[in-house]
């Protein structure tokens, strides 16, 4: 488009501002409102309709910088290609059909490091362009409309879930599936709590959450779905005790956590997809922090215009954080069990034997433990807790074993009289 072009839309576009130049606020919207009706015949772009949020941004622009706001941008790729050789278009489908779950602006990245979109690479635009033309890569877009919103400050909500991931070898032999529990703040878009396991279970949620608990204090709200997980008695009650407000979404709407979800399909696009063929689940707990610390915290989130770690950093200072002592956090993740007394006053307890006051001999009682410390079993009764349960040590049992001396006579005189 040439100075003399620019010129001539420009003076279209002062064309529909002229009569309400002068006018208030209420008469000028309502010729925006008027025109924006109609069709419009502009040098270069042919026949166009007009929004009102256009010729209001034209009038702003008239207004600060004169009729020099009027006219077009000049393009901002000036100098680059257009149009792709083979050699380039063979790098961009390849790379699609290796990796079909990647993302554009990930491939845009790789292929621009590789220089395989030429010296004077194109512009990302246009690389989503042939992308989007010739379906390159699968397109699977929200179909519904949804407010966005976002907390003020750290901590306010937290949402959690998890993703299944990819199989890894068991330290026995074997294989089995990942599955990623992660839970991501709101505000800052920092990822709080993580870690892949084998199991989808409250035992492995309740992990993640005990140690973001202990590292970021406490959240407001936490946001969940309906999973058995997430909806057990067990997260309900360290909830109440930490003074959280517990939060489901609706069934089957997964849009609704959309930011959790949206990390999940980066974890997808940037991470899963470098991973080498065979991990062992530490190996890939390990690779997926170092991720984290890298790449995900460090580079800039679009949602935000800014690092998760930085807006992090400065909102945690003027956030009031709460935060609970150890002992108190044990407490509130404390997992329940019942157990009935045997004569000799033990339980079993995952192929453990403990002693128990003999008090509760042939009783049922509750025992509890930390999530994390499943032999730290301690003794409740009604709610309250009475005593901290050791493992039974058979020889020391038998060192402090004293007969009692009037059952030993009795037993004595009963033998003489069986003998006579």
């Amino acid at each position: 488009m040439n100075d003399e072009t620019r010129k001539q839309i420009a003076l279209c576009r002062y064309k529909l501002l002229s009569p309400v130049l002068a006018e208030t606020g209420r008469n000028r919207n309502a010729w925006f409102r008027e025109v924006a009706g109609k069709e419009q015949i502009f040098p270069h772009y042919g026949t166009r309709t007009v929004a009102v949020s256009t010729l209001k941004m034209w009038f702003k622009a008239y207004r600060k910088k004169g009729f020099d706001g009027l006219l077009p941008k000049r393009r901002s790729d000036g100098g680059r290609p257009r149009k792709l050789g083979e050699k380039e278009m063979a790098a961009i489908r390849g790379r699609c059909r290796a990796f079909p779950f990647k993302s554009v602006q990930k491939l845009y990245e790789e292929l621009v490091e590789n220089h395989q979109l030429g010296d004077n690479p194109i512009c990302y635009n246009t690389l989503l362009r042939i992308v989007r033309a010739e379906d390159l890569l699968p397109n699977e877009g929200r179909k519904d409309v949804r407010k966005r919103f976002e907390m003020p400050a750290v901590n306010e909500m937290w949402t959690g879930d998890f993703m299944h991931g990819p199989k890894v070898e068991l330290a026995g032999g074997g294989m089995a599936k990942s599955i990623l529990c992660a839970v991501i703040d709101d505000h800052s878009r920092v990822i709080v709590g993580n870690a892949f396991s084998t199991k989808e279970t409250v035992s492995a949620l309740t992990l993640v959450l005990k140690e973001a608990f202990e590292t970021h204090g406490l959240p407001r709200r936490l946001y969940v779905d309906n999973g058995s997980a997430f909806s057990s008695d067990l997260l309900m009650l360290a909830c109440a005790r930490t003074g959280i407000a517990l939060v489901h979404s609706k069934p089957y709407d997964s849009p609704s956590r959309g930011k959790i979800e949206r990390f999940f399909r980066t974890v997808r696009a940037r991470f899963l997809v470098n991973l080498g063929p065979q991990v062992t689940l530490d190996e890939l707990n390990e690779a997926f922090e170092l991720w984290l610390k890298e790449d995900y915290h460090e580079k800039l989130h679009g949602g935000i215009d800014a690092k998760p770690m930085d807006r992090y950093r400065e909102s945690v200072f003027h956030a009031d954080i709460r935060r609970v002592t150890p002992a108190e956090l044990d407490e509130a993740f404390l997992l329940a069990h019942e157990r009935v007394v045997n004569n000799d006053a033990t339980i079993s307890f995952k192929g453990k034997i403990y002693e128990v006051p003999s008090a509760y001999v042939r009783q049922r009682v509750e025992i509890r433990h930390p999530v994390d410390a499943p032999d730290d079993l301690c003794l409740y009764d009604n709610g309250a807790r009475i005593a901290k349960l050791k493992l039974v040590d058979a020889n020391e049992n038998a060192r402090v074993f004293r007969p009692d001396p009037a059952k030993s006579q009795v037993r004595f005189a009963k033998r003489e009289r069986m003998q006579l």
